[in-house]
């Protein structure tokens, strides 16, 4: 890791060195032209052409200062995801065969099996990530489930409203087939999003914290019970409290589904300042998100991957 940061380090000091030529050769003309305002104040100097080659040289300062900015700053986001992410990918997922896809690697379509979601009028998907982790298939991405509205004021002009919902997708797919479904859903979730009880069976379990938090609902109450029981409720409590709520879990079937709703992370990084470790910490995090929620619910474990109910 250390090796990546002196890549990233060297190569983020010769795009530095680059803004500060330019921003030399704007600070010089600015001087030159503060010299000309000065000359034409104190001198008496009649002659306005002072004046307009002063502005004439603020302005080609300003332009150089922001080209310098523009070519100095360019594309060094993506050097370093390319980079530093990659890196942490590869560490994270180590190995294991993963395949990542840096936009729409995941369609509606799949994303949406269970029916957890409304209607989106634009749906789009980034850095998606197909991997196995202690047996089970697993894909994690982002998305942007977008509303879009149009209103029209009283002369008839037309103006288009858009209302982006950023979240983070994860599945897992278990070897049992509960041929059956369970969700799980916070109550701060937007009903324009999400169908909160896309169910028949409204279920209420023996926490009361757990039922104000969650709507549950499910098509066998029997399996609900089995799989959603006192340890599941304290976790289902504790990862709402861990990613500020706004949680949603649906097992359809033989898969699981795990979203993040209106959360979005943008790892953004500038020529002026280095990458801290919090940073990368926050990278390793995201990236490490479905294999700890794996280890927390147990996903791997014979509840969800024996063949009966019987079988725990």
């Amino acid at each position: 890791m250390d090796s990546i940061f002196e890549v990233i380090d060297k190569e983020r000091t010769r795009r530095l060195k680059i803004f500060k030529i330019f921003a030399f050769i704007s600070l010089g003309l600015f001087v030159v032209s503060i010299i000309l305002f000065l000359l034409k104040q104190f001198a008496f100097n009649e002659n306005d052409d002072l004046f307009f080659f002063g502005v004439f040289l603020i302005i080609i300062s300003l332009i150089l200062l922001s080209i310098g900015f523009s070519v100095a700053s360019s594309k060094y986001n993506k050097f370093v995801k390319d980079n530093l992410e990659n890196k942490i990918r590869d560490d994270v997922f180590k190995g294991q065969n993963f395949s990542y896809v840096e936009r729409n690697g995941i369609s509606f379509k799949e994303m949406n099996a269970s029916g957890i979601f409304r209607s989106p009028d634009e749906f789009s998907t980034s850095d998606t990530i197909r991997t196995n982790y202690k047996g089970v298939d697993l894909v994690l991405s982002d998305y942007v489930f977008t509303i879009i509205e149009t209103s029209t004021d009283k002369d008839g002009h037309t103006t288009e409203h858009r209302y982006p919902f950023p979240g983070r997708y994860m599945s897992f797919r278990i070897d049992r087939d509960f041929q059956s479904a369970i969700s799980i859903v916070d109550k701060q979730n937007n009903p324009r999003v999400f169908n909160l009880k896309p169910f028949k069976n409204i279920m209420e379990f023996e926490s009361l914290d757990f039922n104000e938090k969650f709507y549950s609902t499910a098509t066998d109450r029997e399996k609900a019970f089995y799989l959603i029981r006192s340890k599941e409720l304290i976790d289902f409590i504790d990862l709402r409290e861990l990613y500020k709520g706004k949680i949603v879990n649906v097992l359809f079937n033989h898969t699981i589904y795990f979203l993040l709703a209106e959360t979005k992370i943008e790892f953004k990084f500038s020529i002026f300042k280095k990458i801290e470790r919090k940073v990368v910490n926050d990278i390793y995090a995201y990236y490490r998100l479905p294999l700890d929620i794996i280890n927390k619910l147990k996903l791997d474990g014979d509840k969800f991957n024996a063949t009966s109910l019987d079988e725990k």
